[in-house]
């Protein structure tokens, strides 16, 4: 059973730092269209390579976090663990 719940810990972890991301790459991307002061193209393309990184961060997030829960789902521990929860 502590391996259900570790595995429920990280695939809610997972799935929270990958939706951390997408907003911070919002962020990341307003700042490439909005003009300020001092803006060049260097400081452009290091936020939209910032932006693209996290992208891809967080998707390889969201993937942990559905492995973890196929893992879940695979094992009737974890079935009973994620009805439980989930309410």
């Amino acid at each position: 059973m502590e391996k259900v719940k570790e595995y429920y810990e990280k695939m809610v972890d997972y799935k929270r730092f990958a939706f951390i991301l997408v907003a911070i790459t919002a962020f990341l991307y307003i700042g490439t269209l909005l003009p300020f002061e001092g803006k060049t193209i260097t400081k452009t393309y290091v936020l939209m390579g910032g932006s693209v990184g996290f992208i891809f961060i967080s998707c390889l997030l969201l993937y942990l976090s559905y492995y973890y829960r196929k893992v879940l789902l695979e094992s009737e521990e974890g079935q009973e663990y994620l009805t439980k929860n989930s309410r």
